[in-house]
């Protein structure tokens, strides 16, 4: 069969085509780096990318929440020690009233310091992080601790999945810190306490500074069950990152391209192309020249 000119510049043309599209397609995975842009590239391997990238995402999503709560519990613990000074503060200061001596004027200022240092405690009680009031329960939205030391959170749990199937305590109980839950009212000792300073109540100051030894070992106990959440937190957050190297290099082994293999595959493409171009200008110039 013979060949015409037409028959040659359709052969080119497809040609040059060809050479178009494997060069479209090395470039896409030089600048990607990913092997596959469509299911159809590899149904298997795309079907094991996206299972890998859900798992990452998973993963990811899960060490940023374990960080945060962390983070939260970490601001927790600060607060429970701010308030056990607090309260040593006031025990110092009642210690001195409870002395018989002691004029009127002087334990009724005394009074009045154990009250202004109870407004402290509560706002240290209704301290806020970034997930919402600390000491709130799951009522995270609002102060848990009115002006009179009502407590109007609850002791709801948050909980986080810090891997599949394993969660873990994300918040302080601010009812077990400064309310009966724990043991004390630590509002309502305080303001008892100032009261007996202020009408030389000295059986009740007495009392007040029972209360405050026990309320001290209620936010300590508080204290230290925020800081041991902080560290179950912080030790998810580093095992789940171990894990994401893994899931990483797994996904990699599947969708990524080998970047050198990948290079060097978009000059060969690119150097087809140009062939390609050249051939087709020859073929057209040949074909411009006119028959005798």
């Amino acid at each position: 069969m013979r060949v015409t000119e037409k028959m040659a510049l359709g052969a080119v043309t497809e040609g040059v085509a060809r050479s178009v599209r494997r060069l479209a397609e090395a470039s896409r995975i030089a600048s990607t780096g990913e092997r596959m842009a469509l299911p159809s590239d590899d149904p298997a391997g795309w079907a094991l990318t996206v299972g890998h990238d859900a798992r990452i995402r998973g993963m990811e999503s899960r060490a940023r929440a374990s960080t945060r709560a962390a983070g939260d519990l970490d601001l927790a613990e600060t607060a429970l020690a701010s308030a056990g000074d607090l309260l040593l503060e006031i025990k110092e200061l009642s210690l001195r009233g409870v002395n018989g001596s002691m004029d009127h004027d002087t334990r009724r200022e005394l009074g009045r310091q154990v009250a202004s240092l109870r407004e402290s405690l509560l706002g240290v009680a209704n301290t806020r992080g970034a997930s919402g009031y600390l000491f709130a329960g799951t009522r995270t939205d609002r102060p848990p601790f009115e002006a009179s030391g009502a407590f109007v959170g609850n002791d709801g749990e948050t909980r986080l999945a810090v891997t599949e199937g394993t969660t873990a305590r994300s918040n302080a109980s601010g009812a077990r810190a400064f309310t009966s839950a724990g043991g004390r009212d630590l509002f309502a000792d305080l303001s008892a306490l100032a009261t007996a300073l202020s009408i030389e109540d000295l059986g009740g100051i007495r009392a007040g500074l029972d209360a405050l030894d026990a309320g001290h070992r209620q936010l300590l106990s508080a204290r230290t069950e925020a800081g041991l959440g902080a560290e179950r937190l912080r030790s998810a957050a580093e095992v789940t990152d171990g894990a994401l190297v893994h899931a990483r290099a797994a996904r990699a082994a599947v969708a990524e391209a080998d970047l050198p293999g990948a290079l060097s595959g978009l000059s060969a493409a690119r150097a087809a192309y140009e062939r390609g171009v050249a051939v087709t200008r020859e073929v057209l110039s040949l074909a411009a020249i006119p028959r005798g």
